[in-house]
């Protein structure tokens, strides 16, 4: 049976250091010059700091554009290299948003603060409710997160207008083209692990799927199933 968390009803005010503070606008800058061009996403990424999100050991470098290291083994991306998934799956005001791979609930916490619903999937129960904890602390009203094998997607709540898959996979799984909304985008890093993989844009089309390379990534494989303990 899946494990759902559903965050409260009002978003928290984040109350920062200014080392902080300065910190966030580093990485904004960083972000801007590697692409990333959407304020929406600048403002979330400055107004929503990594640190909530990762083990005190990590907090150092929890502000940098890096990947860092969180509980089961996982890794959270670097912050560029979330903000250009979702700039490249455009996501909406209005849209609702199915996420494929909770993590720490930082990328959740993103895509909240761009689209009016997000429902996210973990494979791992630490890492669920872990997430789960962080969202009620920080006030989601808009985050619905389950712990059960992503590879389903959340048939109960589709159809979704954005699929973000947050891993690289050689193909996309047919249950998640299955829960797109029409003219609904699918985003995944494509390929085999460990190689160069290729972001892709899978958009729902009334006559079939269009396929539309974005650009090269590495991103580590998204695992089928839940996870059987942790």
């Amino acid at each position: 049976m899946a494990g759902r968390f559903a965050a409260p009803l009002r978003r928290a005010e984040i109350s920062l250091a200014e080392t902080d503070r300065i910190a966030l606008a580093r990485l904004v800058l960083a972000l801007s010059q590697k692409g990333v061009h959407d304020r929406r996403i600048l403002a979330a990424v400055e107004q929503i700091p990594r640190s909530l999100f990762v083990s005190a050991e990590w907090q150092a470098k929890a502000l940098e554009d890096r990947p860092v290291a969180i509980e089961c083994g996982q890794t959270i991306d670097a912050p560029s290299a979330l903000a250009l998934m979702y700039q490249a799956a455009g996501i909406a005001p209005d849209h609702r948003v199915l996420e494929i791979g909770t993590g720490s609930g930082y990328g959740t916490a993103l895509i909240a603060s761009l689209a009016a619903k997000v429902y996210t999937v973990e494979r791992f129960r630490t890492l669920g409710e872990l997430a789960a904890e962080r969202f009620a602390t920080l006030h989601l009203d808009n985050v619905v997160a389950s712990v059960h094998d992503g590879f389903e997607g959340f048939a109960r709540n589709a159809p979704f207008h954005r699929i973000v898959v947050d891993g690289a996979i050689e193909v996309p799984p047919r249950a998640l083209l299955d829960q797109l909304a029409p003219q609904g985008v699918l985003i995944a890093a494509v390929g085999v692990a460990g190689r160069p993989q290729v972001l892709t844009r899978y958009v729902r089309r009334d006559k079939g799927l269009d396929i539309e390379p974005v650009g090269e990534v590495r991103r580590i494989a998204l695992v089928a199933g839940r996870a059987a303990a942790l």
